[in-house]
């Protein structure tokens, strides 16, 4: 708008409003200004402007050198800005969000600053009639460029803080705490939260490095599930540390500590201790199972005509001590042996302790019934054999005198480490062996004077001798003697 010709047009319809106003006689008031006081209020202004102009015009070309000058300065903090944003800008995903978002708050307000200069001299250079340089066009492109860019990453590392405090959280619990599979479905979740993330920020390496991360600890969890395995003892755990290079306190240990040894690294290692550990854990489970099975393990006692209490259940307890004893013989051969070796000596020992008692034990015991039932029934048979008789007496008071203890206590690691039981028990069999041995010469010498005896058994012929008197007795055996 030609501000001139503006002017004077409105005081001419000024100047012919006044004369319509002076024909009609109207008394103007003390405050008019009429059109000749504007007309000299717009000479003097006229003449201001023309000296501030010639005075400005005077001043134009150093105007411009200075804001071309000012110009080139907010140019070159441009491009040392926009240099500085390629190569800091927080886009690694080695960073944590804390950090990078840090970052991008320093960058936001020099971009901003760089803006907000480049925005002046654009109002400086329009007023003074300066042309722009294609250059600077070209910064500006690259500054909306950098500051969309920054807007984007500050939305993805604002929108990873989550998952890092999360993983951060899981970090912090105590191993002894962890639990394998509550583990697990706590980072499926935290991959499922990412993949949710807007599509434009899956070309940034802060999105692609945290789902590797994920990725790798859910790997690792199968490795975790392993290492909390009861099998893996103290010593083991020591030899872990060993292959991974790290010095951990077990009771201190957090999950942190154990993902950050880089766990699929050491993969082969930790497999190789881990299968130690469960080869151990195998032999380990096996002498609990033959220490908790004798320890607690009592004979059988049946009770033998009132006499006494006598063990039964044999056939059982020979089986299950072959069982053991061959088990402990075939540990020797397993690699993981040398660990338990002073144990398994020790259960073999005992075992072969065990054996040894009770293969007497049986013989004796069966000895001690037999001679027993002859002894005791027939008085002729005491006469007969009266030598043989008191020692049986003698016998059958040292062992029902073994068999009250054993009543008493039938634990049979007890009974194994009776005093002199082993002594005792060798001495009964030899004794009770020469008693059978003379009672086997004394039959054969009535055989011999008798043939027919020769046709019925040793019990059936001492019941023949021992009841000589009884004729119902001695009946039932003749027909196996004249048949």
């Amino acid at each position: 708008m030609n501000l001139p010709i503006y002017f004077f047009s409105k005081v001419e319809q000024f100047r012919a409003a006044q004369r319509l106003l002076t024909q009609q006689r109207y008394q103007f008031p003390n405050s008019w200004l009429f059109s000749e006081n504007v007309d000299g209020e717009w000479s003097a202004l006229s003449d201001i402007l023309e000296r501030k102009d010639s005075a400005i015009q005077a001043q134009v070309a150093n105007l411009q050198t200075k804001i071309k000058e000012e110009d080139e300065m907010v140019e070159k903090r441009t491009q040392d800005v926009l240099a500085d944003w390629d190569k800091c800008k927080p886009v690694q995903g080695t960073q944590k969000p804390s950090e990078a978002l840090v970052a991008l708050a320093t960058f936001e307000a020099k971009l901003n600053k760089v803006k907000e200069d480049r925005a002046n001299m654009v109002k400086a250079k329009g007023a003074l009639e300066m042309v722009e340089p294609v250059f600077t066009a070209n910064h500006a492109a690259k500054l909306d460029t950098a500051v969309e860019e920054l807007s984007d990453l500050k939305g993805v590392w604002q929108s990873l803080i989550p998952m890092y405090d999360a993983v951060d959280e899981l970090k912090e619990k105590t191993w002894l705490s962890v639990q394998p599979r509550k583990l697990r479905q706590s980072l499926d979740e935290l991959l499922a939260q990412l993949k949710q993330l807007p599509a434009k920020y899956r070309s940034y390496d802060s999105y692609e490095y945290t789902k590797r991360i994920l990725q790798n600890y859910s790997k690792m969890n199968m490795i975790v599930v392993e290492l909390k395995s009861d099998a893996l003892k103290e010593r083991h755990w020591k030899q872990l540390m060993k292959e991974l290079r790290v010095s951990w306190n077990l009771s201190e240990l957090t999950l942190g500590q154990v993902w950050d040894a880089d766990l699929l690294r050491y993969e082969s290692a930790i497999r190789q201790v881990l299968l130690v550990a469960q080869g151990e854990l195998a032999l380990e489970e096996f002498l609990k199972q033959v220490r908790e099975y004798w320890q607690s393990f009592e004979v059988d006692l049946v009770n033998y005509q009132n006499k006494t209490k006598l063990i039964r259940g044999w056939d059982d307890l020979f089986s299950k001590l072959k069982e053991h004893m061959n088990s402990l013989t075939a540990m020797k051969l397993s690699p993981y042996y040398k660990q338990f070796e002073e144990d398994a000596l020790a259960w073999e020992e005992k075992l072969n302790k065990i054996s040894a008692l009770f293969d007497v034990w049986i013989d004796v015991q069966r000895r001690w019934v037999y001679l027993d039932g002859l002894f005791s029934v027939s008085a002729d048979i005491n006469t007969l054999l009266p030598v043989e008789s008191s020692r049986f007496s003698s016998i059958s008071t040292e062992f029902l005198a073994l068999m009250k203890k054993v009543t008493s206590t039938s634990r049979i690691l007890d009974i194994v480490n009776m005093q002199g039981a082993q002594r005792l028990l060798e001495r009964l069999a030899d004794m009770l062996g020469k008693i059978q041995k003379a009672l086997g010469e004394y039959l054969e010498r009535e055989r011999s004077s008798f043939p027919r005896f020769y046709f019925v058994g040793d019990e059936d012929l001492l019941e023949i001798m021992g009841n000589s008197k009884d004729i119902t007795r001695v009946q039932k055996h003749l027909k196996k003697m004249f048949a």
